[in-house]
């Protein structure tokens, strides 16, 4: 069961360790100065590490139901993790990884019946209600879908602010955080357009 990810192993060891790149032990010795902080869906077809096609000691990552991000609360993994990237790696760029076809978007939209599920989901609720506002009760269900999922990428965009390490490094000019989608059907990778106030393709910026 486990071959696939064995023969992937085999194949980033020769190309990181045995090819002569000598990208990882660099990266032992000179540590690692990542330049990107991605938070993404737990989804498999949107890992970022699959998409991008990085190297090793590219980005931090952080992974969540819907890449939703709960409001700040002191001592949580990602309120750590935030700390450790901006603080003492000073990583310039936060992204929020959200993507179409979102089941956890899904099953908010659908309010689904598990209670584990829905008491982590439920805190993107205004998000669901701004895209609710957007349709107007006149969009189909896959619309409300596709408007809740860039919401949410918006609503998890603003609740980054709240975090302290955050804040500080906006303050500091140190930071910009980017709200991204990546469209599944599409292969296309939109970034919200202050100005037009929409997700547009990152190749129209």
């Amino acid at each position: 069961m486990t071959q696939k990810l064995i023969e992937g192993f085999r194949a980033f060891k020769k190309e990181t360790y045995e090819n002569g790149s000598g990208l990882m032990p660099r990266l032992i010795k000179d540590g690692q100065s990542p330049d990107y902080f991605i938070i993404s869906c737990i989804d498999s077809r949107s890992n970022p590490g699959t998409i991008f096609r990085p190297d090793p000691g590219t980005f931090f990552a952080h992974k969540a139901m819907g890449a939703i991000v709960r409001p700040y609360k002191k001592g949580t993994a990602l309120a750590a993790a935030l700390q450790f990237a901006l603080i003492h790696n000073k990583v310039r760029e936060l992204i929020i990884l959200g993507h179409t076809g979102c089941g956890a978007i899904k099953a908010l939209v659908d309010r689904i019946n598990d209670d584990e599920i829905s008491s982590f989901i439920d805190v993107a609720q205004q998000g669901l209600q701004h895209a609710q506002m957007r349709c107007a009760n006149v969009c189909t269900h896959d619309e409300l879908v596709r408007y809740t999922e860039e919401e949410i990428v918006l609503e998890s965009a603003r609740n980054l602010k709240s975090y302290p390490s955050v804040a500080k490094a906006l303050e500091a000019g140190q930071v910009t955080i980017r709200p991204w989608i990546f469209d599944m059907e599409s292969g296309e990778l939109l970034e919200y357009c202050e100005d037009q106030k929409k997700f547009c393709p990152i190749t129209d910026h």
